[in-house]
């Protein structure tokens, strides 16, 4: 079942990635040739920017690539975790993004300067946002159906274009009359943004250094405990250790002390059966005698 989930995850991550590719390089041709017809620099440096958004793409690729690899010696627990690595560069990438809104936003206010730009510049800003919310939409559908973390970053860098070109529209229409609009909405953006890519990195780097299980997962445990007949309250020292679709847990459990090891390892391995059909998680159990 883990092994499916593996392959499901990665074949969604690599078709999101080279769709998001093949329309920022299609992108990057539009605005570039709109840019080279209207004269606007501006539309020029939009479109290399459309173009180097295919970098975050390209990351989440060889992540798909190399995350359903099977286990082998080296790697007992498979590649699954090659997938946080990749949302994590994503994510960082979120925050580089996220400041270089700050940064020029300031700049804009202490130059108190504004956007102004011509007919061309104003008709290609408007094919971008259709287009990256669209790749947005795909993206967070993509992650929706495979829990793909790397999906959910790359959902975030072509929203965060979209945005852009959003604020840029807004400053037009109303910088006339408060020439300051560009740049606060800028400020406010850089902070969604912010906020994203540390919603990123954290789901990234929890379950790369390690976390104490959920009470939900702690609980279907207990509930299966009970189901077996076994005295569930007695659990504890939980450890989770999570590898793509792949989840381990350890934990302890009391027995009678005049219960025999082999009965105990018995009852433990019956326990971890049932732990694995039920919830899909390895489970190691360590036996301890109940003390009196």
């Amino acid at each position: 079942m883990n092994m499916i989930d593996n392959e499901k995850k990665s074949k969604y991550m690599i078709i999101e990635g080279i769709v998001s590719v093949i329309v920022n390089v299609l992108l990057f041709v539009f605005k570039y040739a709109v840019g080279i017809f209207s004269g606007s620099l501006s539309i020029i440096a939009d479109a290399w920017h459309s173009l180097s958004d295919s970098i975050s793409s390209i990351i989440v690729i060889i992540g798909g690539i190399f995350s359903k690899k099977p286990a082998d010696k080296e790697h007992p627990f498979g590649h699954g975790r090659i997938e946080l690595i990749t949302s994590f560069i994503v994510g960082i990438m979120l925050i580089f993004i996220g400041y270089t809104f700050f940064a020029e936003a300031i700049k804009n206010l202490i130059n108190k300067q504004t956007a102004t730009f011509n007919k061309a510049t104003i008709i290609a800003m408007i094919v971008s946002i259709i287009i990256k919310e669209i790749l947005a939409q795909y993206s967070f559908w993509a992650y929706r159906k495979s829990g793909a973390k790397s999906l959910y970053a790359d959902a975030w860098h072509h929203r965060s274009d979209s945005i852009t070109s959003i604020i840029i529209l807004i400053g037009i229409l109303i910088g006339k009359n408060f020439w300051q609009s560009d740049a606060i909405l800028s400020i406010l953006v850089s902070i969604v943004i912010f906020i994203a890519a540390f919603d990123v990195i954290k789901s990234s780097v929890k379950p790369l250094i390690g976390e104490y299980p959920s009470e939900e997962i702690i609980n279907k445990i207990k509930n299966v405990a009970d189901e077996l007949n076994l005295n569930g309250e007695s659990l504890h020292h939980f450890h989770i250790h999570i590898y793509g679709t792949h989840t381990e847990i350890t934990f302890h459990i009391r027995f009678p002390k005049d219960m025999t090891v082999f009965e105990a390892h018995n009852k433990a391995t019956i326990f971890e059966n049932a732990i694995r059909e039920k919830l899909s998680i390895e489970a190691t159990i360590h036996i301890e005698a109940i003390k009196t």
